[in-house]
């Protein structure tokens, strides 16, 4: 078990003092005042009145005096005279006392200041995970009882090893600007003499590679629930031009355990941010900057579509490879599409095309999220139609296969064959040219030309409708 230990040393000596004043005369942003009250501030021993705003991670102290929240040490203190409650801020030795009613002030500071007080509110419990740097545990408020979880970093590693200080310091600074219903919320930060306490959401449920190893593939309709969620998280974070960079199964858990329509995406230990650059002179920047997002972009949706495969076939792609792949073009998990059982429906079909289909134009979390696929009342459409609804397809957009469980026995005759309407199927899969059929609100004639499909790396099989018997072919492909 990890000891815990107050922090008996100044803000100077805090892992997190970049040794900067604690008080800056600009604001980054336009500031919009969250919350503005008096409060006592203390000022060479006396305690003054003073009307204090704040906006997120800047207190505003006057027309240009503002205090940057961000890493500042937070510790709460009780006047010695009047016993008012209060709070110290301080960064490199410099400290500012305010007191009064700070409740509300506190659950916005906490986010971004480093308190020094974890055993004294949190108490430790199980282990729950460990990563190459971190261990995890489960903690519980002494107060209220509530359950978190608990990541501790090893301070004397960060302090020593350059590469993990800064990838911890850029992991905070993302998880700080997330609130998202599908994005690991993080609460707090505290600081001991020798760990790093992260406070983050406590979840209940397993990871979603743990969840589809113990059951069978999913249905579409449960892909559809766990993945819109995560395409809209994935979109949120692009617009705060967030890359998440290793979305995968490991990195997707259930909030509650089975429930499938809450997914929460964690793991930002590799995330990358980019700021806009308005400068002219870092135009050519600029440039490659916007060239970095396009490549990022791609990255976070064609991970989600792999997700998207491995949740419908149940296969176990390794990701970094299939990733890989998929960013080359070369991904070839497409093939498994046309064997799943029940067939996909033509808006499943279209918008996993779309996803490993992109080529030079990237598609955005955005756009995708317009598509039909996530249109509860068109998700079941044109699935396993009878023949006689045919003719009220567009002709113009639905080609033909035949489903997995017939391509393995020899129909004997016409009637035995079932036709599964697809509007799109994957280039890789469509690569005998089939002639349209013919079809009008009558009747549907099957078309006169070969329904031809893979059976096996070497053979195709020929179905032929106006003979109604097999032929089977050797060819190379």
């Amino acid at each position: 078990m990890i000891k815990q230990q107050l922090l008996q040393i100044c803000s100077v000596d805090s892992f997190f003092n970049n040794h900067t004043s604690l008080f800056q005369k600009t604001c980054p942003d336009p500031f919009i005042p969250q919350y503005s009250s008096e409060f006592q501030i203390s000022n060479q021993s006396r305690l003054i009145i003073k009307q204090l705003s704040i906006c997120q991670n800047f207190i505003k102290l006057g027309e240009d005096k503002y205090i940057n929240l961000t890493n500042v040490c937070m510790q709460k203190i009780v006047h010695p005279k009047t016993g008012w409650f209060g709070v110290k801020l301080s960064k490199n030795g410099i400290n500012f006392e305010m007191f009064g009613q700070l409740d509300e002030w506190i659950n916005i500071m906490k986010k971004y200041t480093i308190q020094l007080d974890f055993g004294q509110k949190y108490q430790l419990f199980s282990k729950i995970g460990e990563g190459y740097s971190t261990i995890v545990y489960k903690a519980k408020d002494k107060v209220s009882r509530q359950e978190f979880a608990v990541k501790i970093f090893d301070k004397k590693r960060l302090l020593t090893n350059n590469y993990e200080s800064k990838k911890f310091l850029k992991e905070l600074k993302i998880i700080r600007q997330l609130e998202h219903p599908h994005l690991l919320h993080f609460y707090e930060v505290f600081e001991s003499n020798n760990h790093i306490y992260l406070l983050e959401e406590y979840l209940k449920g397993q990871k979603l590679s743990q969840f589809y190893q113990n059951s069978k593939p999913l249905k579409e309709e449960q892909v559809q629930i766990i993945i819109k969620p995560l395409f809209q998280a994935v979109q949120y974070l692009h617009d705060l031009n967030i890359y998440h960079k290793q979305i995968c199964t490991s990195n997707i858990m259930l909030k509650q355990r089975h429930d499938l329509s809450n997914p929460c995406l964690i793991g930002f230990t590799q995330a990358e941010q980019y700021s806009n650059l308005e400068q002219d002179d870092y135009q050519y920047l600029q440039v490659n900057i916007e060239k970095q997002k396009q490549y990022y972009i791609k990255l976070d949706v064609l991970a989600l579509g792999i997700v998207m495969h491995n949740l419908l076939t149940g296969n176990q792609l390794h990701f970094d490879q299939a990733l890989d792949d998929a960013m080359m073009n070369k991904f070839e998990g497409t093939r498994d599409f046309q064997f799943i059982d029940p067939p996909l429906s033509d808006s499943c079909f279209d918008f996993l095309n779309i996803i490993f289909n992109q080529g030079s134009k990237v598609k955005t979390c955005q756009q995708l999220l317009q598509h039909p696929f996530f249109d509860q009342e068109s998700q079941n459409s044109n699935r396993n139609i009878p023949i006689q609804f045919l003719g009220a397809l567009n002709p113009n957009q639905t080609q033909f296969r035949i489903s997995s469980k017939q391509s393995q026995r020899s129909p004997k005759t016409s009637k035995d064959i079932q036709v599964i309407p697809i509007r799109k199927q994957f280039n890789i899969i469509s690569k005998s040219p089939q002639e349209k059929p013919t079809i009008n609100s009558d009747y549907f004639e099957p078309p006169v030309t070969h329904l031809m499909f893979r059976r096996g790396s070497r053979q195709k099989r020929t179905l032929n409708f106006n003979n109604h018997h097999d032929k089977s072919n050797d060819s190379t492909n």
